[in-house]
């Protein structure tokens, strides 16, 4: 449920009903996690998944059941044995909860706003979609939004911001230039500050949930912004540039008194090797490096790796 926060807010704003199908319990391989949603409003219109597909048509009538009058109610869904019968085709079982979210109280929907706005929120439900503090069938978390500080507001930063905010990144963006450091080129963004990337992060120190990426080509900006932020305790430090701006870039940054095991945090050239070359093909190319840092995977295809497919 709360995955789908933000299409939830729109809707109960917009004056509908909402009942939600949640993943409240997991077992064996699964497409998606505790907490996943699949919606349904009252104006017939649907968003969200619990399964890639393999149960939503089933569970679009039992959501429209409940926005008929009928009760809350869990189920579960296995590997379909029977022709037309849903289930999953990875071989787990999901539980699911199906229940109204817009007759919940107003605490609950408050939380719910939280997570919208990429802020820790907490939900706890019974077996009826009803809030509640004893022995709750599932406790919802959302932690805040992954922090991501993307230092240089052109093309490349415009279509990561637009696919990091997509995939759950509060992203912060900072240039120093005012033509291009705006919030119409970055209307996906949590912030688009405009200041001296080293002047800004000496007033806001980077944690150990943070991911920074410097896409300036400037090393009057970038050199100084990669002192602080290998001297920080960021998760991830990546800088856009050839094999050779790199060389010269870590030349600088010995010359400025950066240790060698800070330099070793730096990943550049930045982003992962899937060969493509437009801003969208780059940003996926970053992201998907700086996800794969997030959760101490190896970016290897699956089809070589053995093991879960989902992360658990």
């Amino acid at each position: 449920m709360l995955d789908q926060a933000a299409d939830i807010c729109r809707r109960l704003d917009a004056g509908q009903r909402v009942v939600a199908a949640t993943v409240v319990r997991v077992e064996g391989s699964a497409p998606r996690a505790v907490g996943s949603s699949f919606v349904v409003g009252s104006d017939g219109t649907v968003a969200g998944s619990v399964s890639g597909g393999c149960v939503e048509s089933d569970l679009v009538e039992r959501c429209r059941g409940v926005l008929d009058g009928g009760p809350a109610h869990v189920t579960s869904y296995g590997v379909g044995d029977d022709l037309g019968e849903p289930g999953l085709m990875c071989g787990g079982t999901i539980t699911v909860l199906v229940h109204e979210v817009s007759a919940l109280p107003a605490g609950a929907l408050h939380q719910l706003r939280r997570a919208a706005e990429g802020l820790d929120a907490c939900v706890a439900l019974d077996g009826a979609g009803r809030v509640c503090t004893d022995e709750p069938l599932v406790t919802l978390r959302t932690p805040a939004a992954h922090p991501l500080l993307v230092v240089g507001a052109g093309e490349h930063a415009v279509a990561l911001t637009r696919l990091a905010a997509g995939c759950g990144f509060a992203v912060t963006v900072l240039d120093q230039r005012p033509l291009f450091a705006t919030k119409e080129r970055f209307g996906d963004a949590y912030a688009v500050v405009r200041d001296w990337p080293d002047r800004w992060l000496a007033a806001h120190p980077l944690t150990a949930a943070h991911a920074v990426v410097v896409l300036t080509h400037d090393q009057r900006v970038d050199v100084p912004t990669l002192v602080t932020a290998l001297a920080s305790p960021a998760r991830y430090v990546g800088a856009m540039g050839s094999r050779s701006t790199h060389t010269r870039r870590v030349e600088a940054l010995r010359a400025a008194g950066v240790p060698g095991a800070a330099l070793a945090r730096l990943r550049s050239p930045i982003g992962l090797d899937l060969g493509g070359s437009t801003p969208e093909e780059v940003a996926l190319s970053i992201l998907a490096e700086v996800v794969m840092a997030r959760h101490g995977a190896t970016g290897s295809p699956l089809s070589t790796t053995t093991g879960p497919v989902h992360g658990r």
